[in-house]
Parts: C-alpha cells; structure tokens; sequence
C-alpha cells in the first residue's frame, strides 16, 4: 500500500491564497521572470500593462477603465495618452456620447500582449518540466475543471 502524502486542506480563502503564492514564487523562481524582461524591452510600466490587460477584448472609457483597475483617473490618463502615443490604444469618440472617448487595444497592443503571453507560457512551461509526470496530472486533473468553471462564467 502507497502512503500518501498529506496535504493540507486549503479551507479558508487566505489558506488558498497563500498555497498560490507559494506555487507563484516557485514558478517565478524557475524561469517566469521572462516576462519583467518583455516589460523593460517594451518600455512599459505595470499600470500600462494592466490597462492594455483590460483592453484586450473590451472597450471602455478612461473613467470605466480607472474604475476597473483602481486607479486614480488622472493615473488612468496618464497610462492611456503613453499607450496612445506609442500606438498601443486606440481613443475614438463614443458614437453615442461625443463626449466620452472609448479605448480599444490596438493591432500593436495586442502584439505586445501576445509577447508577454509567450513568456509567461514559456516560464510556466520551464516550471512544470521539472515536475514529476504523476504530478503534472494531478495538477492538470485539479485545474480543469476550474477552468472549464471560469469559462462559463458570464464576463464580469
């Protein structure tokens, strides 16, 4: 018979939170910082890149936008008219408000985004090499249907 190892259950929203951290300072320590390197090279600062996050496959105003990741609208702004100059944004007037200007990713932006993805992919899949096939699938096995949940989940 197989001893099997204890695992504590993670039955608090804390408990939760601090086995994630623990499993994203692993990831990050074996290969994840792939990703600070993109952010440097594309010269963007962490506000910048969770404005062009929230962009993705929205658009929104700069006030919604301010408002999504807390930040101040003067912040928003700043982050905004740098990611339009660079042509990582596009501002339009709202055709129903002339008033309010919406965002959208750019053709750009979107590159950028896809370039981050590729090394955050590139250091998760550094990270789960140097696991144990056994323990690839149990991870695989806990995550699905996580995901599978959060892809029906109507968008926030």
């Amino acid at each position: 018979m197989q001893a099997s190892t204890s695992i504590p259950d993670a039955t608090s929203a804390t408990e939760l939170a601090e086995h994630l951290l623990a499993l994203w300072r692993t990831i990050i320590n074996l290969g994840g910082s792939g990703s600070y390197a993109i952010f440097e090279e594309l010269d963007l600062t962490l506000t910048q890149v969770k404005a062009l996050c929230a962009l993705r496959d929205d658009e929104l105003t700069v006030k919604h936008l301010a408002e999504r990741l807390d930040l101040s609208l003067p912040g928003a702004s700043r982050a905004v008219d740098a990611l339009v100059e660079r042509d990582l944004l596009d501002r339009r007037e709202d055709p129903s408000d002339r008033r309010m200007k919406r965002l959208r990713c750019t053709d750009a932006g979107r590159r950028a985004l896809e370039r981050l993805d590729e090394a955050r992919l590139a250091g998760l899949e550094s990270f789960t090499a140097t696991m144990p096939a056994a323990q690839r699938r149990r991870l695989i096995g806990a995550l699905r249907p996580i995901i599978d949940d959060l892809r029906n989940e109507p968008a926030r």
